[in-house]
């Protein structure tokens, strides 16, 4: 987002600056990238102080912080001491961190404005962009933080016939509508204002339109740069050679492109850059949508009130499904580019059907618009299902009736007043930050998107390069061989596996688990040894051990062991934890000749595997044909602690977490998540096989995915690669509140 890269770039100027002042020291800035070097180890009895209103994760955040310089010592004492609770608690739950005061203990007069902003980025990370503001306010002014306002006459004032404007084009947003309007004000509009859309076959006329152009002082409009790569070279010459004196002063040369790394460097550093961002929120998309539909068109349907009824409800779902997409997997899978001509067929077949039929033909409508229009873009067939469900909250015929609420708030209804004019008068007082639940989502989805707004800013940050620093004097050769010594003393010995003259379905699968994970600890123990030996300069640093290098001082798992180990988004402290607790289940699973009590189904590569042969096993018992089985699922009331046997038939498996809602344990069925909890783990499921025909799954179809991104490469079932199975969670709301509210299974978490 332009806001987005707007902020990162003030707040790297302050950075810079204040590390030049020596205000910030490299050590503090190392920690704010990247955090402390090496994992976290509890000391006996440490966990059961932490106190409540804190929580682990937050504690464990500021004890490695009080590790790393003098002025955050004394943290641990403040942690722990109860007269500070109510500033806890306060700072914990307060709306703008920044501005809370006073802060635990005496910090409030110790920190300087970086270490501030660097003890709330573990206390409140998902506020870190509102606290990041604060800061550059603080220390450099208001001004910083507002980007300057679009202003293409004032661009156009300070340009040259030699300079080209260029356009930087993002999603939704398109100049063409302000270039043509001041073509019209300069008296450039008609003949003089000539444009073309780049694409294959167009160079030759974008070369005699530019040379033309020069020749009489015409306005030359080039659009989407970006679709026409292999003659980005042709311009950056034509460019080149142009000579001033023979171009005439009334010339102007307009170029429009998404980012691209194939736009020509020179150009680009010569032109005035220009870029605009359309207006966020369900507000604008509505007021954009109705901007652009005209009287006549509204007054032109045989059946009125229908049509502008229903007309407003597919203005507002077009504006939904859109502004869904900034929470991430939680809103859909795939971000999809929905265009404004999804909207205008879908309003033309609204009309048609109206005029045409006596009744509105509502299961048509919901499937035209849902599955064909909008449907067409999407791929996954669990958005396909979000997208139904969402559209039938706002294709029904209560939408007729006056006062329909979009919304369980009250904040957003059908309108009452139809006339045109008063519909966009309606549409500028809905409000402009809109909360989750409008969505269909849980109030805990603002910290899921404030999340993600977080993360990408950080690797945005991170991705610039910048020096890390461990320890006073450290060497990122010495961090990173302090980090290669210490992995390589805990990298376990390889899994032995032992099939026997018969084994079973669950065996055989088991043993190629073994085959993966002993393939990765080969990877892994070989990469240490070759990374550590280029380091001492005993060997050459190839292209992938370097990049293993850099993953180290990022914190993140290198890809030559992604590229042979089980998908996860964890970072490398956290993933070597999860990777030796993996390696310890399958170690004992191997060890066992019988069924287990309940399997950890998150540490298997494959558990798609594990399911069938877990169905393979009961189906060759019984001697039943595996495709007529399924599986029966059904939450027990305990944790895998207390699992002491394996089910009759079938297995337990352990280890998911729900995101979107939480497992009631006493009403055992599915309920709204507490506040600020986004994830919770499940007791024990058991997967009972039964005879398809003579189930009927009860509850919401819930899937499971191996990582939160959700997406994965599309098979050839229409599946991602990510997508292990449903598993049928028990409810007693209809299964579409769920769907809206993006309720999914999970193998692991992020950290």
């Amino acid at each position: 987002m332009i806001f987005l890269s707007f902020i990162l770039y003030s707040f790297q100027i302050g950075v810079n600056i204040e590390l030049t002042g020596k205000k910030i020291s490299q050590r503090e800035w190392s920690f704010f990238q990247r955090g402390a070097i090496g994992t976290f180890q509890f000391e006996e009895g440490e966990q059961e102080q932490i106190p409540p209103y804190i929580g682990e994760r937050i504690y464990v955040n500021l004890k490695k912080l009080s590790s790393e310089t003098q002025i955050f010592r004394q943290l641990p004492d403040i942690m722990l001491d109860p007269k500070q609770q109510d500033k806890w608690e306060n700072l914990i739950e307060c709306r703008e961190p920044w501005k809370q005061s006073p802060l635990p203990g005496d910090l409030e007069t110790l920190l300087s404005p970086f270490q501030k902003l660097l003890f709330l980025k573990q206390v409140r990370e998902e506020k870190l962009l509102q606290m990041i503001n604060g800061y550059i306010t603080q220390t450099q002014g208001e001004q910083f933080i507002k980007p300057p306002s679009f202003n293409l006459a004032e661009a156009y004032e300070d340009s040259f016939s030699t300079t080209p404007l260029i356009f930087i084009l993002s999603p939704g947003a398109d100049p063409m509508a302000y270039l043509q309007q001041l073509a019209k004000d300069k008296d450039m509009f008609d003949s003089k204002f000539k444009y073309l859309s780049l694409g294959q076959g167009q160079g030759e006329k974008a070369k005699e339109a530019i040379l033309s152009g020069r020749r009489n002082g015409d306005w030359i409009c080039l659009q989407n740069c970006h679709l026409a790569v292999s003659w980005m070279s042709e311009l950056e010459k034509i460019q080149e050679n142009q000579v001033e004196a023979d171009t005439d002063p009334n010339f102007r040369l307009w170029l429009t492109s998404m980012p691209s790394n194939k736009f020509p460097v020179p150009v680009l550093q010569s032109g005035i850059k220009l870029t605009n961002e359309p207006p966020k929120g369900l507000q604008a998309n509505v007021t954009r949508t109705y901007n652009e539909i005209t009287e006549a068109e509204y007054e032109s349907c045989a059946k009125p009130y229908e049509f502008k009824k229903l007309l407003f409800s597919l203005a507002f779902f077009h504006a939904i499904i859109l502004e869904r997409r900034k929470f991430g997997a939680i809103g859909w899978n795939i971000s999809y580019e929905w265009m404004n001509s999804d909207f205008q067929t879908c309003k033309a077949q609204l009309m048609m059907y109206l005029n045409e039929q006596p009744d509105i033909p509502w299961r048509t409508l919901n499937y035209l618009i849902a599955e064909i229009n909008y449907g067409g873009r999407v791929t996954d067939d669990k958005d396909v299902r979000l997208i139904t469900a969402q559209l039938l909250k706002y294709f029904n015929p209560n939408i007729l009736s006056d006062n329909y609420d979009f919304s369980n708030s009250g904040q957003y209804k059908s309108i009452t007043k139809l006339d045109l004019q008063d519909v966009k008068q309606y549409v500028s007082t809905l409000p402009h930050e809109d909360e989750p639940e409008v969505f269909g989502l849980h109030q805990n989805a603002n910290i899921t998107f404030q999340n993600k707004t977080v993360k990408e800013f950080m690797e945005t940050l991170n991705s610039g390069g910048a020096k890390v620093a461990g320890k006073v004097g450290q060497k990122p050769e010495e961090i990173v061989q302090q980090l290669v010594d210490m992995f390589y003393e805990s990298v376990p010995e390889l899994i032995q596996e032992d099939l026997g003259e018969d084994p079973n379905s669950l065996q055989i699968f088991r043993y190629q688990e073994v085959l993966q994970y002993n393939r990765l600890i080969k990877k892994i123990k070989s990469t240490l040894y070759d990374l550590g030996q280029a380091i001492q300069g005993k060997s050459v640093m190839s292209l992938a051990l370097e990049g293993m290098f850099n993953s180290f001082l990022a914190k993140q798992v290198p890809d030559l062991w992604n590229s042979v180990a089980y998908p996860s988004l964890k970072p490398l402290g956290s993933w070597q934890k999860d990777f030796l607790e993996r390696v310890d289940f399958i170690r004992y699973w191997a060890g066992q000749q019988t069924n287990l009590n309940t399997y950890w189904i998150s540490a298997m590569f494959f558990p798609q595997g594990f399911m069938t042969a877990a169905l393979q096993q009961y189906a060759r018992s019984h001697h039943i044909a595996i495709d007529t089985l399924m599986f029966r699922t059904e939450v027990r009331p305990f944790d895998k602690q207390n699992c002491n046997e394996p089910p009759e038939k079938g297995v337990n498996i352990n280890g998911l977490y729900l995101e979107g809602c939480r497992w009631d344990r006493e009403k055992m069925c599915l309920t709204e998540s507490h506040p600020k909890v986004l994830f919770e783990e499940v007791p024990v499921i058991w997967l009972d096989p039964v005879i398809s025909d003579e189930y009927k799954p009860v509850g919401y179809k819930c899937p499971l995915y191996k990582t939160s991104t959700r997406k994965g490469t599309l098979s050839t079932t229409g599946h991602s690669t990510n997508f292990v199975m449903y598993l049928d969670m028990k409810s007693i709301v209809d299964s579409d509140h769920w769907i809206r509210r993006g309720v999914a299974l999970l193998t692991q978490l992020d950290d």
